[in-house]
């Protein structure tokens, strides 16, 4: 069970406090019906989420067990057999998109929706797309931006260009100061 909790990241899913920064900027932290959209939002994405974590180790199997830290993940250990993996992720993904579509009433199609782009994205990131360093920080990014339209959507608030380019441009710094090696910019000292 333990390397089941461990393949689907969840400390991955701090991330996934984006979600609620229209709910803070909008000043509505405390609407409780506003935020309880926002926490079930907030699953759907972090299942999603972990659904894609699990395609990414079941896809990546060879190569993480030849790297000296991603042996140790579950798939690559051999912990967690390939077929558990995919059946974690189906579930992962059935949960987060049947969450949206019983619990959010009519923003259920639009958060399936933006569920639905993010998955799709992060397949192709990790199938291809990850290997071209530009493409991979901007995809990063992308999913940040995803966060926060999810959150503007579940409540029905209005995001401005600012929020949306704000997040876009905070994502990509941190994604290029995590990708530095990629472009060959090295520490100063």
């Amino acid at each position: 069970m333990k390397n089941l909790i461990l393949l689907l990241r969840p400390q991955q899913w701090v991330k996934n406090m984006f979600i609620f920064l229209p709910l803070f900027f909008h000043g509505d932290l405390t609407n409780i019906p506003m935020l309880i959209n926002a926490v079930i939002a907030f699953f759907c994405y972090s299942f999603a989420a972990s659904s894609i974590y699990c395609f990414n180790d079941i896809y990546d199997v060879e190569a993480d067990r030849k790297h000296p830290k991603k042996c140790k993940r579950p798939i690559a250990s051999r912990a967690v057999s390939i077929l558990q993996a995919y059946g974690l992720m189906a579930l992962m993904l059935f949960l987060s998109l049947n969450l949206a579509f019983w619990t959010l009433g009519d923003s259920s199609m639009n958060v399936i929706g933006v569920i639905c782009f993010y998955y799709l994205m992060n397949v192709a990131y990790c199938v291809k797309l990850k290997k071209i360093a530009l493409v991979d920080v901007f995809i990063i990014s992308v999913g940040f931006v995803l966060r926060v339209v999810l959150g503007g959507i579940v409540n029905d608030i209005v995001l401005s260009h600012w929020i949306v380019l704000m997040t876009f441009l905070l994502a990509l710094f941190l994604a290029f100061a995590k990708r530095r090696p990629q472009f060959g910019i090295r520490n100063s000292a």
